[in-house]
């Protein structure tokens, strides 16, 4: 856990700022450490190039812990310490902050909470974070319990990684660029990352919204996974292959929607978190939702439905997709998951700039895959996502790693989302209980991908 002290960019010099360039209010510099540390720490958990490289930071937030919150963001905006999206959206964005100085080889420096009060409430949140530990191990120890000692990681190889993924720039444009999060950000969450390891600074945490399990090794980049071991052996990872475009199959089954005493395969009715998200308007029940959906399925071409599920069965989606979408330009898998990530979960509103070509495309092709989709968004356009990101968390937290607790109690087992990492020897068992499983609960026969995490 966080010790009493600031986690702080090497190249950020606030006692220094603050004697040559003083604030016109009263104030105190563990608060300026606050708001720095907070943008650092966010940089590891949010999608900076799906925010333009920006964190949005919410203001009851701010206003908890420092009740002038705005002073102290105006002086590091004026002194270009950070800098803003501008983009506020009631109900829906909040202010998006980066940190603009960031040297590209900045370190974490360990700077000590001078404050008493900040220093109790720092004491305070930690052990709250403890506690909320505790509850996550008392009803997931068989996730938990492998965040030890033994889970370590090759520091020196992984922070040549780093410096293998993100070289220094040669050009003038070193920061927050063109939409993207700027390489010194990336790189600095990178060995934030890395560090907490070494520290054995460990946390896991349960999303209750979606089930997913949040981890380390879910906010570690992928490449920097190779460096970890557990109990000196290789790891090695089973995921299944284009997860979310297989399971949004099921969402096209009328089936899906019928209300059954004994339902065979999971359905919207299994999924209770959901209906609020479903709901139309307070007028409307989910259940008038489920109608509509119901009749919009009813007037979808059958053929075309089958042609998008025979692709997300085929475990070669995303290829499959770019053919269709894009025959005549060479496949880049990381453009078409963005594409089809753009159509499940972004707003139907969303008709402009990066968000409206690829649904335009998409439902071109697909119009009445689509259409179905438009609809499980129409109240909320989390719901597809939600939806998805259950089923999955069903299949792999709730059944696959339960049952190898079960059968196999010593063989440690992570997840990261879609997909198990064990030790190396045992993927064959691992894969076999995940085919199982997931044909169990979905009548779905997934095709799985096996990646042994050892540095190349």
């Amino acid at each position: 856990m966080n010790h009493l002290y600031w986690r702080i960019p090497s190249s950020i010099d606030l006692g220094s700022l603050l004697k040559k360039h003083p604030p016109k209010f009263k104030y105190k510099i563990d608060y300026f450490y606050y708001f720095i540390e907070l943008l650092c720490d966010l940089m590891e958990y949010n999608d900076l190039d799906g925010n333009g490289g920006y964190v949005n930071l919410n203001a009851k937030l701010m206003q908890s812990i420092v009740h002038n919150y705005n002073l102290y963001l105006k002086y590091l905006l004026e002194q270009r310490i950070i800098r803003t999206d501008k983009q506020y959206i009631v109900g829906a964005k909040s202010f998006g902050y980066v940190l603009n100085k960031l040297d590209y080889n900045a370190e974490i420096q360990q700077i000590e909470i001078q404050n008493f009060v900040i220093r109790k409430n720092r004491a305070r949140k930690n052990r709250a974070l403890e506690q909320e530990m505790k509850v996550t191990c008392s009803k997931y120890s068989y996730l938990t319990k492998w965040f030890n000692d033994k889970l370590q990681i090759d520091a020196e190889g992984a922070k040549r990684k780093i410096e293998e993924l993100f070289p220094e720039p040669t050009g003038a444009i070193k920061g927050v660029a063109k939409g993207k999060a700027g390489k010194a950000t990336k790189k600095y969450s990178a060995k934030l990352a890395v560090q907490k390891l070494v520290n054995r600074d460990f946390y896991y945490k349960i999303d209750e919204n979606v089930g997913r399990f949040h981890s380390n090794l879910t906010n570690i980049k992928k490449e920097l996974r190779n460096y970890i071991t557990y109990d000196g052996q290789p790891l090695v990872n089973i995921d299944i292959k284009n997860s979310q475009p297989l399971l949004s199959t099921l969402l096209l089954d009328p089936s899906f929607y019928a209300p059954q005493k004994k339902p065979r395969y999971i359905n919207i009715y299994n999924i209770p978190s959901s209906f609020n998200l479903l709901i139309n308007n307070n007028k409307h029940s989910y259940i008038d939702t489920i109608i509509m959906l119901v009749k919009v399925l009813q007037s979808v071409d059958i053929k075309q439905v089958n042609s998008y599920t025979r692709m997300a069965k085929s475990g070669d989606f995303y290829q499959q997709l770019s053919k269709v979408m894009y025959p005549t330009k060479a496949f880049d898998k990381g453009e078409m998951k963005k594409l089809t990530y753009t159509v499940f979960f972004s707003n139907n509103r969303s008709i402009q700039g990066m968000h409206y070509m690829p649904k335009r495309q998409f439902k071109k092709k697909f119009p009445d895959v689509y259409k179905v989709f438009r609809a499980l968004k129409i109240k909320n356009h989390r719901a597809l996502s939600h939806i998805l990101q259950r089923i999955e968390s069903e299949i792999m937290i709730q059944k696959v790693c339960q049952r190898i607790s079960f059968e196999q109690p010593t063989l440690p087992i992570f997840t990261i989302h879609d997909s198990i990492i064990t030790t190396d020897g045992n993927q064959d068992y691992v894969s076999k209980v995940i085919k199982e499983e997931a044909f169990k609960l979905t009548g779905l026969k997934v095709m799985l991908g096996i990646e042994s995490l050892i540095d190349n």
